[in-house]
């Protein structure tokens, strides 16, 4: 009986590939940037841009009011941790805080084998090693972006952002990821 030496070698490329596209589709990436003449050691405290500091555009479809209250609990506890204080008077606040919310629908085309995307160069009688296979995968991105405002002069000073693909966990209870995408987007924030 003849065995296959490559098999082995195949199977566990494509197990660390597997492994490592489903684990690049479970992480948060964050980013933000900030105005460099602020001093942000000078802010004490803050509070909510508006009575709801949740910022869409006219034509936005709204998230779950109890999305947006866990999305407001983690801001305020990131912040807080920090050192600021939370104050309800708008106008006795250092800064102001605001946040959206918006989610894109992604395509994805594999052609396997994807390591390779293109002819292996065997010729008959191994040409029934060249097999490609083609999948279409749909997912949505999900992007929490947070903006800061100084509230003497109302000029932005900070913008941060959260990306995720969202999983069917995450629509069941998005407390996981609400509260890992807003520990992550805050952990560079200046002081």
């Amino acid at each position: 009986m003849k065995t296959n030496c490559l098999a082995p070698a195949i199977t566990g490329i494509a197990t660390l590939f597997l492994t490592g596209l489903l684990a690049g589709c479970a992480t948060i990436s964050t980013g933000s940037h900030y105005d460099e003449t602020t001093n942000f050691g000078a802010y004490r405290s803050f509070s909510w841009i508006d009575a709801d500091p949740y910022v869409t555009a006219p034509s936005s479809i709204r998230v779950s009011p109890l999305t947006e209250a866990k999305i407001q609990a983690a801001i305020r506890e990131q912040l807080e941790e920090k050192g600021y204080g939370f104050v309800d008077d708008r106008s006795a606040a250092d800064f102001v805080v605001g946040y959206t919310v918006g989610t894109r629908d992604h395509i994805r085309v594999d052609d396997y084998p994807p390591p390779y995307r293109g002819y292996w160069g065997w010729h008959t009688p191994y040409s029934y090693y060249y097999v490609r296979e083609t999948s279409v995968h749909t997912y949505t991105k999900g992007t929490l972006g947070v903006d800061i405002f100084d509230n003497e002069s109302g000029k932005p000073v900070w913008h941060g952002w959260a990306e995720k693909t969202v999983t069917d966990s995450d629509r069941a209870d998005p407390t996981p990821a609400i509260k890992e995408g807003v520990s992550k987007l805050f952990q560079d924030f200046p002081r």
